[in-house]
Protein backbone atom coordinates (compact mmCIF):
# COMPACT_ATOMS: atom_id res chain seq x y z
CA UNK A 1 0.00 0.00 0.00
CA UNK A 2 1.59 3.43 -0.63
CA UNK A 3 1.93 5.37 2.12
CA UNK A 4 0.27 8.76 2.42
CA UNK A 5 0.01 11.44 5.04
CA UNK A 6 -2.54 12.55 6.88
CA UNK A 7 -5.95 14.58 5.38
CA UNK A 8 -5.35 18.29 5.24
CA UNK A 9 -9.04 19.24 6.46
CA UNK A 10 -10.25 19.41 9.40
CA UNK A 11 -13.05 16.74 10.21
CA UNK A 12 -16.89 17.60 10.22
CA UNK A 13 -18.26 14.50 11.53
CA UNK A 14 -20.85 14.15 14.77
CA UNK A 15 -19.24 14.23 18.01
CA UNK A 16 -18.04 10.88 18.76
CA UNK A 17 -17.68 9.77 15.43
CA UNK A 18 -15.29 6.66 14.72
CA UNK A 19 -13.02 5.65 12.17
CA UNK A 20 -13.76 4.07 9.12
CA UNK A 21 -12.91 -0.02 9.29
CA UNK A 22 -13.67 -0.41 13.33
CA UNK A 23 -16.94 -1.90 14.40
CA UNK A 24 -19.23 -1.98 14.73
CA UNK A 25 -20.10 -2.75 10.88
CA UNK A 26 -23.35 -2.79 8.40
CA UNK A 27 -24.26 -5.29 6.77
CA UNK A 28 -24.90 -6.03 2.92
CA UNK A 29 -27.51 -4.62 1.59
CA UNK A 30 -28.67 -1.80 4.99
CA UNK A 31 -28.50 1.76 3.76
CA UNK A 32 -25.93 4.15 4.53
CA UNK A 33 -25.76 8.07 3.96
CA UNK A 34 -22.53 9.20 2.00
CA UNK A 35 -21.73 12.71 3.86
CA UNK A 36 -19.40 15.58 1.85
CA UNK A 37 -19.26 18.60 4.41
CA UNK A 38 -17.17 21.35 3.87
CA UNK A 39 -14.28 21.96 7.13
CA UNK A 40 -16.03 23.64 9.68
CA UNK A 41 -19.50 22.55 8.89
CA UNK A 42 -22.05 23.49 11.26
CA UNK A 43 -25.82 22.55 12.06
CA UNK A 44 -28.25 23.48 8.83
CA UNK A 45 -25.30 24.51 6.40
CA UNK A 46 -25.94 22.37 3.09
CA UNK A 47 -23.73 19.79 2.54
CA UNK A 48 -24.20 16.56 -0.28
CA UNK A 49 -25.85 13.59 1.66
CA UNK A 50 -26.65 10.19 -0.82
CA UNK A 51 -28.90 7.45 0.17
CA UNK A 52 -26.63 4.04 -0.38
CA UNK A 53 -26.51 0.46 -0.11
CA UNK A 54 -24.36 -0.96 1.28
CA UNK A 55 -22.28 -4.17 -0.51
CA UNK A 56 -19.15 -4.37 2.05
CA UNK A 57 -17.90 -2.83 5.35
CA UNK A 58 -15.69 -4.30 6.98
CA UNK A 59 -11.77 -3.29 8.53
CA UNK A 60 -10.53 -3.14 5.07
CA UNK A 61 -13.08 -0.46 3.96
CA UNK A 62 -16.63 0.05 2.79
CA UNK A 63 -18.18 -0.49 -0.56
CA UNK A 64 -21.59 0.68 -1.56
CA UNK A 65 -23.88 1.30 -4.36
CA UNK A 66 -25.55 4.51 -5.61
CA UNK A 67 -28.30 3.63 -7.70
CA UNK A 68 -29.29 5.14 -10.93
CA UNK A 69 -31.86 7.94 -10.28
CA UNK A 70 -31.09 8.04 -6.45
CA UNK A 71 -32.50 11.47 -4.90
CA UNK A 72 -30.08 13.19 -2.98
CA UNK A 73 -29.69 16.21 -0.61
CA UNK A 74 -27.14 18.51 -2.35
CA UNK A 75 -25.51 22.17 -2.85
CA UNK A 76 -27.07 24.35 -4.66
CA UNK A 77 -27.24 28.25 -5.27
CA UNK A 78 -29.45 30.86 -3.33
CA UNK A 79 -31.56 30.89 -6.95
CA UNK A 80 -31.62 26.91 -6.49
CA UNK A 81 -29.02 26.20 -9.14
CA UNK A 82 -26.97 23.20 -9.16
CA UNK A 83 -23.59 24.35 -7.55
CA UNK A 84 -21.20 23.38 -10.00
CA UNK A 85 -23.41 25.57 -12.70
CA UNK A 86 -21.88 28.59 -10.67
CA UNK A 87 -19.39 30.60 -12.65
CA UNK A 88 -15.87 29.64 -11.23
CA UNK A 89 -14.72 32.84 -10.70
CA UNK A 90 -16.98 32.94 -7.50
CA UNK A 91 -18.04 29.38 -6.96
CA UNK A 92 -16.23 29.11 -3.97
CA UNK A 93 -17.59 32.80 -2.32
CA UNK A 94 -21.26 31.83 -3.41
CA UNK A 95 -23.68 31.36 -0.56
CA UNK A 96 -24.61 27.49 -0.47
CA UNK A 97 -28.37 26.14 0.63
CA UNK A 98 -29.56 23.05 0.34
CA UNK A 99 -31.17 21.24 -2.87
CA UNK A 100 -32.27 18.08 -3.81
CA UNK A 101 -31.06 16.42 -7.35
CA UNK A 102 -31.64 12.81 -8.75
CA UNK A 103 -28.34 11.14 -9.67
CA UNK A 104 -27.82 11.12 -13.43
CA UNK A 105 -26.63 8.20 -15.12
CA UNK A 106 -25.73 4.65 -14.80
CA UNK A 107 -25.32 3.39 -10.60
CA UNK A 108 -22.01 4.19 -9.47
CA UNK A 109 -19.85 1.85 -7.05
CA UNK A 110 -18.19 3.70 -4.15
CA UNK A 111 -14.96 2.48 -2.31
CA UNK A 112 -13.79 4.06 0.54
CA UNK A 113 -10.29 2.52 1.60
CA UNK A 114 -10.17 2.88 5.33
CA UNK A 115 -7.53 5.52 6.61
CA UNK A 116 -7.57 6.61 2.97
CA UNK A 117 -7.64 10.24 2.05
CA UNK A 118 -9.83 9.30 -1.05
CA UNK A 119 -12.59 7.12 -2.38
CA UNK A 120 -12.58 5.27 -5.43
CA UNK A 121 -15.56 5.19 -7.63
CA UNK A 122 -16.68 2.77 -10.78
CA UNK A 123 -18.08 4.01 -13.73
CA UNK A 124 -20.10 2.30 -16.22
CA UNK A 125 -21.57 3.34 -19.44
CA UNK A 126 -23.86 2.51 -22.32
CA UNK A 127 -26.65 -0.53 -22.40
CA UNK A 128 -25.13 -2.57 -21.87
CA UNK A 129 -23.12 -1.65 -19.68
CA UNK A 130 -19.53 -1.22 -20.19
CA UNK A 131 -17.28 -0.13 -17.32
CA UNK A 132 -15.62 3.17 -17.90
CA UNK A 133 -12.95 3.58 -15.10
CA UNK A 134 -12.37 4.54 -11.65
CA UNK A 135 -12.90 7.88 -10.30
CA UNK A 136 -10.60 9.02 -7.73
CA UNK A 137 -12.19 11.28 -5.44
CA UNK A 138 -9.76 12.73 -3.19
CA UNK A 139 -11.31 13.33 0.01
CA UNK A 140 -10.43 13.55 4.05
CA UNK A 141 -10.60 9.87 5.25
CA UNK A 142 -14.22 8.81 6.06
CA UNK A 143 -15.35 8.96 9.62
CA UNK A 144 -18.28 7.20 10.97
CA UNK A 145 -21.40 7.38 13.49
CA UNK A 146 -24.87 5.19 13.58
CA UNK A 147 -25.83 4.25 9.10
CA UNK A 148 -23.78 7.11 7.94
CA UNK A 149 -20.14 8.07 6.65
CA UNK A 150 -18.89 11.36 6.75
CA UNK A 151 -15.86 13.30 4.90
CA UNK A 152 -15.17 16.81 3.38
CA UNK A 153 -13.79 16.99 -0.53
CA UNK A 154 -10.63 18.40 -1.56
CA UNK A 155 -12.06 19.72 -5.17
CA UNK A 156 -9.52 17.92 -6.97
CA UNK A 157 -9.79 14.53 -8.61
CA UNK A 158 -8.37 11.58 -10.45
CA UNK A 159 -9.94 10.03 -13.76
CA UNK A 160 -8.36 6.11 -14.51
CA UNK A 161 -9.83 5.38 -17.46
CA UNK A 162 -10.15 1.64 -18.38
CA UNK A 163 -7.10 1.43 -19.79
CA UNK A 164 -5.51 2.34 -17.19
CA UNK A 165 -4.14 5.82 -18.15
CA UNK A 166 -4.76 8.27 -15.28
CA UNK A 167 -4.83 12.78 -15.41
CA UNK A 168 -5.61 14.94 -13.17
CA UNK A 169 -9.18 16.70 -12.86
CA UNK A 170 -10.58 20.01 -11.89
CA UNK A 171 -7.19 21.35 -11.11
CA UNK A 172 -8.73 24.21 -12.68
CA UNK A 173 -11.37 24.14 -9.48
CA UNK A 174 -8.39 24.05 -6.89
CA UNK A 175 -6.78 27.30 -8.14
CA UNK A 176 -9.72 28.59 -7.86
CA UNK A 177 -10.25 27.57 -4.38
CA UNK A 178 -6.77 29.02 -3.57
CA UNK A 179 -8.23 31.99 -4.98
CA UNK A 180 -10.92 32.36 -3.33
CA UNK A 181 -10.02 31.25 -0.10
CA UNK A 182 -11.86 27.59 0.55
CA UNK A 183 -8.75 26.11 0.51
CA UNK A 184 -5.09 27.26 1.76
CA UNK A 185 -1.59 26.89 -0.01
CA UNK A 186 -0.49 24.13 2.53
CA UNK A 187 -3.28 22.38 2.08
CA UNK A 188 -3.10 22.45 -1.55
CA UNK A 189 0.26 21.06 -1.60
CA UNK A 190 -1.05 18.07 0.54
CA UNK A 191 -3.84 17.57 -1.96
CA UNK A 192 -1.46 17.26 -4.88
CA UNK A 193 0.53 14.64 -2.71
CA UNK A 194 -2.37 12.64 -1.93
CA UNK A 195 -3.12 12.94 -6.13
CA UNK A 196 -0.04 11.52 -6.64
CA UNK A 197 -0.04 8.75 -4.29
CA UNK A 198 -3.67 7.53 -5.56
CA UNK A 199 -2.19 7.12 -9.00
CA UNK A 200 1.08 5.48 -7.39
CA UNK A 201 -1.66 3.36 -5.58
CA UNK A 202 -3.38 2.02 -8.93
CA UNK A 203 -0.14 1.98 -10.52
CA UNK A 204 1.23 -0.98 -7.56
CA UNK A 205 -2.49 -2.89 -7.87
CA UNK A 206 -3.53 -1.79 -4.59
CA UNK A 207 -7.12 -2.48 -3.03
CA UNK A 208 -9.70 -1.24 -4.22
CA UNK A 209 -8.19 -1.05 -7.48
CA UNK A 210 -6.91 -4.77 -7.87
CA UNK A 211 -9.79 -7.28 -8.91
CA UNK A 212 -10.08 -9.17 -5.61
Amino acid sequence: MIETIAHPTAPSAPEGARPAGAPPFLRPGAQIDWHYRRPGWTAGDASTIAPMRVVRDDPRGLVAWLAPGTVQEAQGAPDGRRIRTVPLERRWTERRIRIREEWWGNGILRIAPTGTPWSVWLFWSGEPWTFSGWYVNLENAHLRAGEATYSSDHVLDVWIDAAGHAQLKDEDELEEALVQGRIAPEEAAHIRRHAEAAIASFAAGDWPFDPA
